[in-house]
């Protein structure tokens, strides 16, 4: 059957022909316009309602092309994920449904292509997942009646089935939901004693013919694999589908006959085999499962594992194959991670001994944890589980874990599976820099590499035995005598790294520094190189837990002998090795600028020649991680080697390429830390610098996405370490900066605190009619948003704006920029933000009551920039205001609002609005009559503010917030002396308020026909306790002067 599509001008009805064409096209079409038409045509079709049973319909019709239906099983399984759940949109419809799970086990059952009836097999375990037992009730029992029937019968049907019932029983072991966990559970007792008979016969057949010769040789295969999955299966519900599996007769047999079993199949994987070699890998396949069954019980039901029959034997016996690997180890090739499997996960080939011999370790380690961390292992606790934990720990530490036991294991572990393999060896020469990267990455690779997982058990083993440090101290002192091999110093050496934490009170590391170490790092011979390479990881290990101030300079000598290029001894992977561990040196709190000063010169000379001459992007990463850490620890003693670092920063940058961003975001963070460290004398790097910010904030370049956290960090520090005159390219950055104001994001309120430098360090120039317009607008915006922090930032900018156009324009400066926050709205938000909270405080009542469109702190962010208006020219505040109705319209509401919110200012903001206030005593009428229609309030505010500004001293002319000369902290950046120095200028902390006020008040007594009219004609209308505590203010100065 053919179909044949074209290009499609809209959308076509849809049929099983014209799908058919469109899925041909999809899956096989060479013309790439032709598929993706194909393509939008499959997803337009995803709401129609014979979308998905057509799909199960022609997966269904084997005379189609293979590719054709496994496009388009894979689609209905896509559409199970989005549509299937009746409250999706465009739900796939209950008869629908019904047709779908009517046909599902067909597709698996009856499918010869493995990879066809394995998707068939994902989608009926998706629906199982959501549709059983609720919607779908006799789904498992159907699975078990055609599995039942099928188990005598077709063993290609029995395959399809058993693969059925293993996706099955994955999807509902994993599901979090308990209705699921429960419905596994209810079906569990009788999967269990089919898939026990079908495991039985199977494997009893194939033993038979591979024995004995009986039988035929195609039934056998299949036998073979469908036990395999029978026993997937087996141990998947033994696990999950009890709570209690030793409570159940049919786990404990079938745990003891995965007991016999492995037995008897790991003699058929030996050399003297009884199973032809063409059957190995199955069988190998079979005890991997079995391995895996005995490490999952023991993690997941750890109160079953200690008493289920002969569990404490089992893991000695482990043991024992650990101990037989381990006379190999050294020869083994080892398991290396391939490419991942269709289920997503990496692979891992190697030689099946040591894949069996890294279980028994891994089960010892779950052993360790049963014993030692209960609080993990144990996660369902009543009282009879609490007993039963009792006496697992009890068990898993008297029978099991024994002196002699012990004992053995760390003596196996640092004496063999410690020792470098000539495999390792091969690998390494073969691709020094390759071999170096995987070593590092796979040092957490516990879970499926030997080397790792021993190190991982030997520390478990400390860390609750430290008894056992003692023996472990022993063999390493005698391993790393001078005369011993460079292989066994190594693999002692290895476990005196991983001891460091548990050992070090009992291990006095500085003579071994000063002396062995200082030794071994100048050994000559055709192996030092493992000895240099692991002495570089050892010292990393123990320099952050123990070592004399006195050493370190020894340590320094000796990562900058390992890092010498010029020493033959010293292979790509010894330099390598050095530079990646040295961070671990540079990081630790012991760390010293001045001591590491005599060695840095030519620590960033063999980095950077290093850097240059490796091609993996992981290792360039971790040289220039340390080089970035070296230069950070440095601080300002790094100003000697600056120029040498940044002339090769550039060219790293350039060479990298436009898509690898983390190279560029490793060169972006060192620079960034250049700046930090050096301070202002960074400077001089800001054109070479500014290129590559320029290019990484172009919202046009792919590198805006990847690298804007990190260009903006570089773009603070160089900011934050500047003095002005900033120059001019640096200035013109800032309009990249506007753009992103608007956003809610940590990117966006960075770019505000570098819109606010640069209005501190060029305000001439961001006052320009260029920049001043679009600055203010995207300010506007910040007002709104929903982060404090953000708000707070945006308000301070704008006050420096009106703070910069004062103090270079005067009252013209300030017109101009209030201007530009008329026709922007600005002002506009702000009157309005204010007017609608009075309008809310002018009701009450529940029903009646108005909740106000700004918080209080919102006021008091808003009356500070009205303030800073008002103080820096009064005049241009009333006229600003007459956009908006004229004062005397305005002044009412607002004033009485500005006076009732200073409860919810802080002190500096209090004293600004006290200043802006006051100021209006200054202007004539018609506002003289209205501060002195609000003269009780005036009163009020002034005694209040300038008894906290008085701090309790007798002088009413104290004021705590008039700043006199303060010291400069070795802390403060360029930037932050600047903006100290702008704020000595302020009003706020250079006027002293009762001066300030007095002598507006006495100007206002004066113009009002002086101090008989005042009080007879304004002072009448207030309150004698608020006219009394004003007065009050003055009376200590004033009795201090009579005394």
């Amino acid at each position: 059957m053919s179909f044949a599509i074209e290009v499609p001008g809209e959308a076509a009805p849809l049929s099983m022909f014209e799908l058919g064409r469109a899925l041909e096209a999809a899956a096989t079409s060479t013309d790439n316009a032709q598929r993706k038409s194909a393509g939008q045509q499959l997803q337009a079709w995803e709401a129609h309602p014979d979308y998905y049973p057509s799909l199960q319909t022609i997966f269904l019709d084997k005379s189609l092309r293979h590719e054709i239906r496994f496009l388009s099983i894979i689609l209905l399984k896509n559409g199970i994920d989005r549509y299937w759940r009746s409250n999706a949109k465009y739900a796939v419809k209950p008869a629908e449904k019904h047709l779908i799970r009517s046909r599902l086990l067909q597709g698996s059952v009856h499918e010869e292509e493995k990879s066809l009836s394995l998707h068939n097999a994902l989608v009926a375990a998706k629906i199982v997942r959501i549709d059983f037992p609720h919607d779908w009730p006799d789904a498992i029992p159907t699975i078990i009646n055609v599995t039942r029937t099928a188990k005598n019968g077709n063993p290609i049907h029995l395959s399809g089935a058993l693969l059925v019932l293993l996706r099955v029983v994955k999807e509902l072991g994993t599901a979090r939901l308990r209705k699921s966990q429960t419905a596994l559970q209810a079906v569990t007792p009788e999967l269990v004693q089919l898939l026990g008979e079908i495991y039985t016969e199977k494997t009893a057949y194939w033993q038979e013919f591979l024995m004995k010769g009986r039988g035929d040789e195609d039934d056998a295969d299949y036998a073979m694999q469908n036990s395999l999955m029978a026993l997937k299966i087996l141990r998947r519900l033994v696990t999950t589908g009890y709570e209690q599996p030793h409570t159940d007769s049919m786990v404990q047999g079938f745990w003891s006959l995965s007991q016999t079993q492995f037995d008897q199949f790991l003699n058929g994987v030996s050399h003297d085999s009884w199973i032809p070699a063409p059957y190995q890998d199955l069988v190998g396949k079979h005890l991997m499962q079995f391995t895996k069954l005995h490490i999952d019980m023991c993690e997941m039901r750890p109160a079953s594992f200690p008493v289920l029959p002969n569990s404490i034997p089992l893991v000695k016996a482990y043991w024992n194959l650990v101990k037989e690997f381990s006379d190999v180890f050294e020869k083994s090739g080892g398991i290396k991670s391939s490419g991942a499997t269709a289920g997503g996960k990496a692979k891992h080939e190697g030689p099946l001994s040591e894949k069996l011999a890294l279980k028994g370790l891994l089960l010892i380690r779950s052993c360790i944890a049963i014993a030692y961390r209960p609080t993990q292992s144990f996660k369902y606790r009543s009282a009879e589980v609490k007993n039963l934990e009792h006496k697992a720990i009890e068990a898993i530490k008297n029978e099991l874990l024994t002196k002699d036991l012990l004992l053995d294991i760390v003596q196996v572990i640092i004496s063999r599976l410690f020792i470098f393999r000539k495999s390792d060896l091969e690998a390494w020469e073969e691709d020094p820099e390759e071999w170096e990267a995987q070593e590092f990455n796979e040092g957490g690779a516990y879970e499926w590499a030997v080397r790792p997982c021993a190190e991982r058990l030997l520390m478990d083993l400390l860390t609750h035995y430290k008894e056992l440090g003692q023996p472990l101290l022993t063999y390493c002192t005698f391993a790393t005598k001078v005369d011993m091999d460079i292989v066994t110093k190594e693999a002692a050496y290895c476990a005196l790294g991983c001891a460091a934490p548990v050992v070090h009170e009992s291990f006095d590391f500085d003579p071994f520094l000063n002396g062995t170490l200082v030794k071994d790092t100048q050994l000559e011979d055709t192996m030092a190189k493992l000895l240099r390479r692991r002495i570089a990881i050892l010292l990393s290990q123990w320099i952050p837990i123990q070592v004399a101030k006195a050493s370190r300079p020894v340590v320094y000598e000796i990562f900058r002998h390992l890092m010498n290029p010029s020493d033959k001894h010293n292979d790509e992977v010894v330099q390598i090795t050095a530079a990646r561990q040295f961070k671990c040196i540079a990081e630790d709190f012991g760390f010293d600028g001045d001591d590491f000063l005599p060695f840095a010169g030519d620590y960033f000379n063999l980095l950077i020649g290093l850097l240059q001459n490796v091609n993996n992007d992981e290792t360039k990463l971790a040289i220039l991680e340390t080089t970035r850490l070296i230069v950070t620890r440095m601080e300002s003693h790094v100003s000697h080697f600056g120029d040498a670092i940044m002339v090769t920063l550039p060219g790293l940058w350039e060479s990298s390429g436009s898509e690898e961003y983390m190279i560029k975001q490793s060169v972006l963070a060192i620079m960034s830390a250049l700046v930090m460290s050096m301070k202002a004398t960074s400077q001089r790097y800001q054109p070479t610098i500014i290129p590559l910010l320029r290019e990484a904030m172009n919202p046009e370049s792919p590198l805006n996405l990847h690298l804007i956290e990190e260009t903006v960090d570089l773009w603070k520090s160089l900011l934050m370490q500047s003095t002005p005159p900033v120059t001019p390219d640096f200035i013109q950055m800032v309009e990249l900066a506007l753009p992103l104001l608007e956003y809610n994001s940590e990117v966006s309120n960075s770019c505000l605190e570098i819109v606010k430098n640069y209005i501190l360090l060029a305000p001439r120039e961001i006052l320009h009619d260029s920049l001043r317009r679009p600055t203010i607008l995207a300010l506007e915006k910040t007002l709104e948003a929903t982060g404090r922090e953000k708000v707070q930032l945006g308000v301070k900018s704008i006050d420096l704006i009106l703070r910069a156009a004062e103090e270079l324009g005067g009252a013209q400066g300030v017109s101009i920029v209030v201007q530009d926050m008329l026709d922007t709205s600005l002002l506009k938000t702000i009157l309005e933000g204010l007017h609608g909270a009075w309008e809310a405080s002018q009701t009450v009542g529940p029903k009646q009551k108005k909740v106000g469109t700004i918080s209080t702190l919102r006021q008091s962010d808003f009356f500070s920039l009205l303030a800073r208006i008002a103080v820096a020219d009064p005049i241009v505040f009333a006229t600003m205001l007459g956009n908006f109705g004229g004062i005397e319209a305005v002044w009412p509401w607002l004033s009485t609002l500005w006076f009732s919110t200073f409860d919810t200012m802080d002190i500096d903001r209090q004293k600004l609005s006290l200043l802006a206030l006051t100021r209006f005593c200054e202007l004539p009428s018609p506002v003289q009559e209205l501060v002195l229609g609000s003269l009780q309030d005036y009163l009020s505010m002034w005694t209040s503010v300038i008894t906290e500004l008085r701090d309790g001293a007798e002088n009413a002319a104290r004021d705590l917030l008039v700043w006199g000369e303060q010291e400069i902290e070795g802390w403060e950046t360029p930037l932050d002396l600047h903006e100290r120095q702008l704020a000595h200028k302020d009003p706020v902390h250079s006027v002293a308020a009762f001066d300030f006020v007095n002598a507006r008040l006495l100007d206002l007594v004066q113009r009002t026909g002086g101090e008989q009219a005042f009080e007879a004609n304004w002072a009448v209308n207030v309150d004698k306790e608020v006219l009394a505590g004003y007065q009050a203010l003055s009376q200590p100065q004033e009795q201090q002067m009579d005394g």
